[in-house]
């Protein structure tokens, strides 16, 4: 038999019952359920590695005042780094488990202070007690501490963290920003370090500032500490990751909490982890304690990636013009009048003598004289033509005369000229690139654009070419679809090759990297003739990197104030006209 189990039984012969309890995992939000006899002794070990240790708070929700003020206790003497705590219970406790856990609950709770909640949580790198009873009743306990670092580590860690933080000159500024300042620190200025044990400096934020090379726990740490002190909202979240047992933040902007993994973008990895949403990182997969809907409710998850809201901003209601009588008379000089769909269009002659009237119109699905009405948006030429008996031609007969007006019809919800998608839609609605909603009464500029529109627009801009081949190669792409020339003389013309899985997506809606990428392969794939990326998140391993920079030597992309292209920003089909009205400008008219 084992030598330490022998000493316990004899203990337990000659004095009162001891219970040499599990070791409370700071990972794991469970403790060790036994049952108690006094003539045993129950003895476990929770791994702070082990991922299969669920946690279960929920088990445990009735209020204890004891309990939470023997919490504070322990906080307080974690802060300080004392290596033991001994407690006196006033009241005797039968579940010393349950009662453990709703200690280490009030000890680590989150309390939004940078040096309490998270960071004591992970700094500590063992946790054990013992408790004392007589028969079945605890009447102390004894709480023993060991830490990743020492008291001077931590101090010399969080002085580091505070002139960081000063430095960065954070105050009075956005939300977002102060996220991504300590973000870029972290990320360009601490290295992995892989430690062949399961504790050390490289687990505290001591390894990952003072040292500049740390784990993943000491990484998550920094940011959770930095993050607070900036006065931004954090937690460190644990579970998997790719089947192995993982760490990482989660931080409040907006009402909502997104995902940072700081070490997956060391070295300036392009933001691949930065503020996105759980649905975006399916790889990591939270501990159950992060999963309840407790938490959830406490702390919001965002269900869309920060980087997509940003970058596609919300579409607003546009108000419908009511509609209205436009009048105008004819004359010898050649006028034009705009009206929006549905209103009513007077067309009025001259005060002249005249017989044998006959009107055209370019366009009559656009307008029709006689049906007065404004139909479609697009643009058509009305024409009369009539013979004045008083003026006679060459031959005595009456003169033929024409009077004609050019009729712009808009869409009833693009109809402010100020509207940076006002030209480009009004322009390739009249050379039948885009079209409409509703018997294209209404453009609906905030809708998504889908891969299968873009392809279709850039094929109508090229004249609608006929493909050579008749058959796709995609299977989502079918021959009755709208798009299906369209995508075939795309792949024909290398504008696009689908994706990995061998389709097409035509309803996924188009990136703005998509976009910009498809406009360079239809112009040819010409080559920029820089090599200076004025946009900080495009890197030149990105398929669109050259596509990114010739977009904007031609000025079809301007990108955003802050200096940010947004690659995975959604396309919306006020986005997508502006791009294709700048590349028939700029390309097609050289």
């Amino acid at each position: 038999m084992n030598k330490r189990i022998l000493k316990v039984i004899a203990a337990v012969m000659v004095a009162s019952f001891v219970l040499t309890a599990a070791t409370v995992n700071p990972l794991d939000d469970n403790s060790v359920k036994a049952g108690i006899r006094s003539d045993e002794t129950v003895s476990g070990t929770i791994d702070l590695n082990d991922p299969e240790e669920a946690a279960d708070t929920e088990l445990y929700t009735e209020a204890d005042s004891e309990a939470d003020e023997i919490g504070l206790k322990v906080r307080k003497a974690v802060k300080n780094f004392d290596s033991t705590l001994s407690i006196k219970l006033n009241k005797p406790v039968e579940d010393i488990y349950a009662f453990v856990t709703k200690v280490k609950d009030k000890a680590f709770e989150h309390t939004g202070k940078p040096g309490e909640g998270d960071y004591l949580r992970w700094t500590i790198s063992r946790f054990n007690y013992v408790a004392r009873a007589t028969k079945t009743k605890y009447n102390s306990i004894e709480f023993m501490f060991n830490y990743h670092v020492t008291k001077s580590q931590d101090a010399k860690a969080k002085k580091k963290a505070d002139d960081i933080i000063t430095s960065l000159k954070l105050s009075g500024k956005k939300d977002y920003d102060k996220i991504q300042a300590v973000y870029d620190y972290i990320t360009k200025n601490v290295t992995y370090y892989k430690s062949g044990s399961t504790s050390g400096v490289s687990y505290a934020m001591y390894g990952a500032l003072c040292n500049k090379k740390a784990s993943w726990q000491g990484i998550d740490l920094a940011v959770y500490y930095m993050m607070l002190k900036a006065g931004v909202d954090c937690r460190i979240i644990s579970g998997n990751r790719n089947g192995n047992s993982y760490l990482w933040n989660i931080v409040k902007l907006g009402g909502e909490y997104y995902y940072l993994d700081a070490t997956a973008d060391l070295g300036e990895k392009n933001y691949s982890c930065f503020l996105k949403c759980a649905n975006s990182m399916g790889q990591y997969l939270p501990d159950y304690v992060y999963s309840t809907d407790a938490f959830k409710k406490k702390y919001p998850m965002a269900t869309m990636d920060y980087y997509l809201k940003i970058a596609t901003p919300t579409p607003t209601e546009i108000p419908i013009p009511t509609p209205k009588k436009v009048e105008y008379t004819m004359k010898e000089e050649e006028g034009s009048i705009t009206a929006v769909c549905g209103d009513k269009i007077m067309l009025h002659m001259p005060d002249l003598p005249h017989s044998s009237i006959e009107w055209t119109s370019t366009n009559p699905n656009v307008y029709k004289f006689l049906d007065d009405c404004a139909k479609m948006a697009g643009q058509t030429k009305v024409t009369v033509i009539y013979y004045d008996a008083s003026n006679k031609d060459a031959n005595g007969n009456p003169a033929e005369t024409r009077l004609s007006v050019d009729i712009t019809v808009l869409y009833k919800d693009v109809t402010k000229e100020s509207d940076f998608w006002y030209a480009p839609t009004n322009y390739l609605t009249a050379k039948d690139v885009v079209k409409g909603y509703e018997n294209q009464t209404l453009f609906k500029p905030g809708n998504d654009c889908t891969r299968a529109q873009m392809l279709t627009f850039m094929w109508r801009l090229a004249g609608s070419p006929e493909p050579k081949s008749d058959k796709c190669q995609f299977p989502d792409v079918k021959s009755g679809d709208y798009y299906y020339k369209p995508v075939i003389w795309a792949v024909e013309n290398g504008i696009t090759t689908g994706y990995d899985d061998g389709t097409f997506k035509p309803k996924n809606v188009c990136t703005r990297a998509q976009t910009v990428t498809f406009l360079w392969r239809m112009a040819g794939k010409p080559a920029p003739k820089s090599a200076t990326n004025k946009f900080k998140d495009v890197k030149e391993k990105d398929y669109f990197y050259k596509a990114t920079l010739w977009a904007s030597e031609k000025n079809i992309l301007a990108g955003y104030s802050d200096g940010t292209f947004r690659p995975q920003g959604l396309c919306l089909r006020r986005q997508m006209v502006t791009f294709l009205y700048k590349y028939d400008k700029n390309i097609n008219k050289k």
